[in-house]
Formats: C-alpha cells, sequence, structure tokens
C-alpha cells in the first residue's frame, strides 16, 4: 500500500521539478530577448498645466510634445528608455529646466508593489546654476530614497530622441512592470526642485504593460 502511494507522489514531484526547471530556463532567455512595448501620442496635444500656482506660464514647444515612448530589452539585464518629442532640445530656447519622468510600477513574487521614478532633467546654461546639459537620477518611490542622484549623462541626444540606458538591477530586475512617461517644466530649479508644471504624458490615462500582449522582437 505504501509503495503505491509514493508512486504518484514520485511522479508528481518529477513533474514539479520539470516545470521550476523549464521555468528557470525560459526565465533566462526571456531576459536575452529584444522585447519592446511602445506607445504613440498624438501631435500638438501638449500644454501647460500648472502643478503651483502664480509661476511664469512656458511657451509651449516641440521638446514638450511626446509623440512616441518606449522600453525596448537590449540586452541580458539591460533596458533602453526611449522618447521621441516633435522637436529635439537642440533647439531650446526658453531658459527653463525641463525633465522627463518615466514611471515604473510592478507586484514582486512575494506580492509588494514596487514604484520607481527615472528623472532626466535637461538644465540650460542660461539658468546659471554652474551645472548644465543632461542628467540621469533613479528614485525608488516605494521606500522613498535616491538610488542614483542626479549622475551626468551625454550633452546631447541624437536629433529628436531622448534616449537613456539602465541595468535593470536597479530597478530590481523585473520581468513584467507596467510604465508611463511625463514631460514637466520647472520655472524656478534654484528655488525648489519640482517641476511647476506638466507638459505631456504618454499614454494619456493609465500605463503601458512591458512587454506588451502584442510585443514584437528585433
Amino acid at each position: 500500500m505504501s509503495s503505491i502511494l509514493h508512486k504518484p507522489m514520485l511522479l508528481f514531484t518529477i513533474v514539479i521539478s520539470v516545470l521550476l526547471i523549464s521555468s528557470g530556463l525560459l526565465l533566462l532567455i526571456i531576459q536575452d530577448i529584444p522585447i519592446a512595448s511602445s506607445v504613440s501620442d498624438a501631435k500638438g496635444d501638449a500644454y501647460a498645466l500648472p502643478l503651483f500656482s502664480n509661476k511664469p506660464i512656458p511657451t509651449v514647444r516641440g521638446y514638450h510634445d511626446i509623440l512616441n515612448a518606449s522600453v525596448k530589452r537590449v540586452g541580458s539585464g539591460v533596458l533602453l528608455f526611449s522618447i521621441e518629442p516633435a522637436e529635439g532640445i537642440k533647439d531650446y530656447r526658453d531658459g527653463y529646466e525641463v525633465v522627463y519622468i518615466w514611471s515604473i510600477e510592478y507586484i514582486t513574487a512575494y506580492l509588494q508593489k514596487r514604484e520607481y521614478k527615472l528623472v532626466i532633467p535637461y538644465f540650460p546654461e542660461e539658468q546659471g546654476l554652474g551645472i548644465n546639459g543632461w542628467y540621469l537620477a533613479v528614485f525608488d518611490a516605494s521606500s522613498n530614497k535616491w538610488l542614483i542622484p542626479m549622475l551626468k549623462i551625454g550633452d546631447e541626444m541624437k536629433g529628436n530622441r531622448v534616449d537613456v540606458v539602465l541595468d535593470a538591477r536597479v530597478i530590481g530586475e523585473p520581468m513584467i512592470f507596467w510604465w508611463s512617461v511625463d514631460v514637466m517644466v520647472n520655472i524656478d530649479t534654484a528655488v525648489h526642485g519640482q517641476p511647476d508644471y506638466l507638459m505631456d504624458s504618454a499614454p494619456d490615462n493609465g500605463k503601458v504593460m512591458f512587454p506588451s500582449l502584442s510585443f514584437r522582437l528585433g
């Protein structure tokens, strides 16, 4: 009787072991696949939405207007975050800080919600802050701490694109997450660090899943 009971148990253990090994191998394979998710946004829908009162209103420019945003896995544990605005920052002419902010959310295997912010500000020379050009910072909103505090990156982005490569380990190496991106303007960076205006978002409502259900390769 005992041996009869042990046989189904042994078979069950073998099946579970095979599934676990297969899942592990699948995860290793997936990490190397260049999966991407993207969203398009209407041209000309950017406008200055005030977050604080009594601030000068910035003129809406092409670099405030998102046409497309995407996240792509470009290698093992490497993510490429890309924004295509209607106009490149090389044509900048306002003197205010422009900041592109990615919001990332996911649930861990332990059912814990994780939230991160990728902050990509552009500081113009006209502000006279002693810093100028592009920077990158990563904020862990779940634990309220900066993981990367204002790291200087390339002085110029290519054409009309804002591209940032990030090691996925910085945000916990999620296989699946939800994301959105905002373009904001800070009128008086020297006074406070919070943006004063929201200019555009993609998508307009909610978040996009990475990888998307209709993911593409290459």
